[in-house]
């Protein structure tokens, strides 16, 4: 499943979307207002977001009205897990979306980050052609489509793990996970 979530929160810094445990097994987003006096008490998003299966790793567009994020072993699946996009309408969330190909393949896509711009994704995927065992991939959009996702090649991708991307508001500056650079042992974290 999705490891290693991150919360998404909007560009103006007043709502944050994080993943929480319910019950057991189940997990679930929540969201959080920002107040005066601090964040407010998070709420369930509730459907058609949240479902019985496990919702995980939330991106937000800036302006709060997209939010891409991993599901896995849905009847909408591509593969294992996939990026899925919802869409603000007032104050009820679309259905949710499967990016679908080429973006979602028949391996794991997940721990989407979008960029500041709204145009570009940067994942973590399984898929074939890469330098490991996961990668970190891109994909723009561009006249109302996906692009086929681009390998961010050797100097970001080794033959072991890279996950979680991150990328700033800059869109320049990229943070992720690996087991692959030399670091300080298992799991470390790394900006390019």
């Amino acid at each position: 499943f999705p490891s290693h979530d991150k919360p998404g929160v909007t560009a103006d810094g007043q709502t944050l979307i994080f993943t929480r445990l319910v019950g057991n097994s189940n997990e679930d987003f929540f969201v959080s207002q920002k107040t005066e006096s601090g964040w407010g008490i998070a709420r369930n998003l509730g459907e058609p977001i949240n479902t019985e299966q496990n919702e995980g790793t939330v991106s937000l567009s800036p302006d709060g009205q997209y939010i891409f994020y991993t599901a896995c072993n849905r009847r909408v699946d591509n593969g294992s897990c996939d990026i899925l996009l919802s869409k603000l309408d007032g104050t009820q969330w679309s259905n949710p979306v499967n990016l679908g190909p080429p973006v979602n393949g028949r391996t794991w896509e997940a721990q989407p980050s979008l960029s500041y711009d709204g145009k570009t994704i940067y994942f973590s995927s399984g898929r074939p052609g890469g330098f490991g065992k996961t990668d970190i991939w891109k994909t723009t959009y561009s006249n109302g489509k996906w692009s086929a996702p681009v390998n961010m090649g050797p100097e970001i991708n080794t033959e072991g793990d890279e996950q979680s991307p991150f990328i700033s508001k800059d869109d320049q500056t990229l943070y992720f996970n690996s087991d692959g650079h030399a670091g300080m042992g298992g799991i470390d974290l790394f900006i390019s």
